[in-house]
């Protein structure tokens, strides 16, 4: 059996609550287990504090105890921060589980790279501001931001219990006709039960992060799942094993 590790951040449901349904149909060969690091979802400033990095090494060696062949971080923070942030979160998983490791941020802009997008309607749950940050993590990747739609929620938990009807007609709403596909920053919002519905109605991909999660730490070790029911992150194409850039 072979484990994806996710760190979840303190305040974080993560992909905790859907990966395993999303990989049901490999549950004999699959495990998740989950640490929580007590991080803010968006750890603060670009470079990794000395109290920051040690809640990551805790929580991968936690990991890396429980048998984690392969660790996601869950937060939000390299979205805002950039790639150089992200690569540093995963030098630290890295060198501390002795397994490859990877973010959500990371996953998202490697799938879209993989399918030849070039253009997204961005959706944050949080500010005006943040969503703007995160805008520009994704200008300086080399993607061009259609459309942002910030939904204003204050925390975690707000964005968490956001009803998915309301959030159907969000993403419906937040889409552009110049955009490719639809990405929602962060791991809280309950994008998963209607990714398939959006995105036959759509036309086009979603590329939520908690979906995104499960699907990159499948992609660390060469995996796939057919489950279309959770959308076209898990239909058809070959995952590849390889998750962006490497560091």
């Amino acid at each position: 059996m072979q484990r994806i590790g996710h760190i979840l951040p303190s305040t974080s449901l993560g992909a905790a609550r859907w990966a395993s349904r999303i990989c049901a149909p490999v549950a004999v060969r699959t495990a998740h287990p989950t640490a929580r690091a007590s991080l803010p979802e968006q750890l603060c400033g670009p470079a990794t504090t000395g109290g920051q990095r040690a809640e990551l090494v805790r929580a991968a060696e936690q990991l890396a105890q429980a048998g984690a062949d392969a660790i996601v971080w869950n937060g939000g923070s390299c979205g805002l921060h950039g790639v150089a942030h992200a690569r540093a979160v995963v030098r630290i998983l890295e060198a501390t589980a002795g397994v490859p490791a990877s973010t959500v941020t990371l996953g998202q802009f490697d799938l879209l790279r993989r399918h030849g997008l070039a253009s997204l309607a961005l959706v944050a749950p949080g500010s005006r501001e943040s969503a703007g940050r995160v805008a520009d993590s994704w200008l300086a990747a080399g993607l061009r931001v259609a459309s942002v739609t910030a939904l204003g929620l204050t925390t975690p938990r707000e964005a968490a219990e956001l009803p998915v009807a309301r959030l159907r007609r969000l993403l419906l709403d937040a889409d552009t006709a110049d955009a490719q596909c639809l990405v929602v920053a962060g791991t809280e919002l309950p994008v998963a039960p209607v990714a398939a519905l959006v995105e036959r109605h759509l036309g086009k991909p979603v590329f939520d992060g908690a979906r995104v999660a499960v699907r990159t730490g499948l992609d660390l070790l060469g995996l796939r799942v057919e489950s279309p029911e959770w959308g076209r992150l898990f239909t058809g194409d070959a995952h590849a094993g390889v998750c962006c850039d490497r560091h």
